[in-house]
């Protein structure tokens, strides 16, 4: 018995040793409470969690910043009770501006943690305090607290009954000039450009001058054929199974701040064997497909695409500020740049598209006005046109998907939602538009931090309403809660030097008509271009690796029959089993 005792002695003493010891992994430290204007500089160590306390009435508003001056951290909220209310994890370095409401009168946490396994040093500061603010311009105010007269920033447009009826800008169009934005700022659109695009087909089509099932080679002949049929539909729904031409792009060694050409992407798409699945099988995003469609518009019209879209869409809708930017070296008078935040602070973003379609749209919030009435009135194109870029999706097996011509179809809060969102370089668009209140949402920002979707749903809130329906989120289980995540680990592959030279080569991909370079350096596996560089490779499975950037993200290796490496496929969020042979 006594043996036994002492056995339940040493488990437990051996389990507290374990708790000690992953709690002691996490550092929590409780720095001083916060004050207002009050700024406090800390060091981060890994596993470091600093933890301020912040003391609040119920319905105040709360604005601070994080200056991450070298370390990438995280800003949490906590409410009194200790329930998460809101988290940030915005740029690398730079301001890591935060805010919220507090629902309940007492002490918040607000609490700090290093990205990954990163350290050093950072400070904080509570900027406002004040009252929750009762009217919608002054939410809009408060929304918009980290955008001053030293920053980019946005401009925000609220829609009514087809009028302008609230515009607020903030912030700088041009840093190096310090140039405000305005109501007559233009933006570059981005991905919002692609309703654009979409609206221009189905003028076409509603003129009989193509049909959306048709065969897109029928249009554009010049195209590889592919091993299935692919329609100018599945363009519109990103269902085509068409590779993203930006992904390829950068596969290829191209850089998003090159200038980019809508011939450059084209040649790539000409050199497409195969499709990341059977169009129609499922949806996933591909800008190729709105590039193509641009060019189908020119294709059927006989004109550049746009010129076109000035004839028929711009003009008579009084745009008169908007237009297809397929130049790179066009003057845009009084257009806001784009910026991010970079170690040393604000940076420029440098942005060169010379394409279509699915981008490079430039317009101001004034303009953007004048079409969100045009789905309402259907002057231009008619109200077929508009009724049919509502249509969504349709799968191969019947399941309809959120996305229809260039729009997705949602619901908010009660209300049927259409909207887009978009980014380039350091520019960020919105577009929202509630057809049964004839209202919408414009958004437009020259800052990469900028979350339009977020803030659009904020907005409208503040300024729609009472015409919205609420549910509680009482009883509703989290995604946490319902989650069944096994607990077993698959036994990890560790290859050694042995079994790592035998991927090292050269290895070339006749689709991008590029090479990358497999080589053994310190005992570490790593991918190189002529204009990326080194990329780091981590071994996941034997045969398969992960890499350190976004578009080679996945490679998987094959073997010959000897056993031998002879290629690898790469696969990322919008490109799949793209091959790169063996050459040596």
């Amino acid at each position: 018995m006594k043996t036994v005792l002492q056995s339940t002695k040493n488990i437990i003493l051996l389990c507290s040793l374990i708790i000690g010891f992953q709690v002691s992994a996490e550092k929590i430290t409780e720095v001083e409470n916060l004050v207002k204007d009050k700024v406090l500089t800390e060091s981060l160590e890994m596993g470091d969690t600093h933890v301020y306390n912040l003391k609040l009435d119920a319905g105040q508003y709360v604005f601070g910043d994080a200056v991450q001056i070298t370390v990438d951290l995280k800003v949490s909220i906590y409410k009194p009770d200790g329930e998460q209310l809101v988290s940030f994890d915005g740029p690398a370095r730079g301001s890591e501006t935060f805010q919220f409401n507090s629902t309940d009168a007492g002490i918040y946490q607000i609490k700090i943690t290093p990205f990954q396994e990163e350290e050093g040093d950072y400070s904080i500061k509570i900027i406002r305090i004040e009252a929750i603010a009762k009217t919608p311009a002054g939410k809009v105010d408060q929304l918009m607290s980290a955008y001053t007269d030293k920053t980019p920033g946005v401009v925000i447009g609220v829609v009514r009954d087809g009028k302008l009826d609230f515009v607020r800008s903030y912030g700088l169009a041009n840093i190096e000039y310090d140039i405000p934005n305005t109501r007559t700022t233009p933006f570059h659109m981005a991905s919002v450009s692609k309703q654009f695009t979409a609206f221009a087909i189905v003028m076409l089509a509603q003129d009989g001058k193509l049909s959306l099932d048709e065969e897109i080679h029928k249009y554009l002949p010049e195209l590889p054929k592919f091993e299935h049929k692919v329609t100018v539909r599945h363009l519109l729904n990103h269902t085509s199974g068409i590779r993203d031409h930006w992904t390829l792009w950068q596969m290829s060694g191209g850089r998003m701040d090159d200038v980019i050409r809508q011939e450059d992407l084209l040649r790539l798409l000409h050199r497409q064997q195969e499709l990341n699945f059977k169009p129609g099988k499922q949806y996933m995003y591909s800008n190729s497909g709105y590039l193509l469609l641009s060019e189908i518009v020119s294709s059927v019209s006989g004109e550049k695409f746009g010129d076109w879209m000035q004839k028929n869409v711009f003009k008579p809708l009084n745009m008169n500020s908007t237009q297809i930017y397929d130049d790179h070296e066009r003057i845009v008078k009084n257009r806001a740049y784009s910026y991010h935040y970079s170690n040393a602070g604000i940076a420029k973003s440098v942005l060169s598209y010379a394409n279509s379609g699915a981008t490079s749209l430039f317009s101001t919030v004034e303009d953007l006005a004048l079409w969100l009435n045009n789905f309402k009135t259907g002057k231009i194109g008619g109200i077929k046109t508009i009724e049919e870029l509502q249509v969504q999706g349709m799968l191969n097996n019947g399941e309809t998907i959120r996305y229809a011509l260039g729009i997705g179809v949602d619901e908010e809060n009660g209300l049927r939602k259409l909207s887009h969102g978009g980014a380039d370089a350091g520019y960020r668009s919105y577009l929202s538009y509630y057809p049964e209140i004839d209202s919408g949402i414009i958004l437009l920002s020259n800052i990469a931090t900028f979350s339009g979707g977020l803030i659009s749903q904020d907005i409208a809130t503040a300024f729609f309403s009472e015409k919205m329906t609420f549910e509680s989120q009482e009883g509703q289980a989290t995604m946490q809660e319902n989650s069944t995540q096994s607990n077993e680990k698959a036994e990890k592959w560790i290859p050694n030097l042995n079994e790592l030279k035998l991927y090292e080569g050269r290895y070339y991909s006749k689709e991008l008509d590029t090479f990358y370079t497999v080589y053994l350096d310190d005992e570490k596996l790593l991918l190189k271009h002529t204009r990326h560089g080194d990329i780091s490779l981590t071994e996941k499975d034997k045969d398969y690796f992960q890499s350190s950037v976004g578009f080679m993200h996945r490679l998987y290796f094959s073997r010959s029959e000897k056993g031998d490496i002879n290629q690898f496929r790469v696969s990322n969020g919008r490109v799949r089993n793209l091959v790169f042979n063996k050459m040596d």
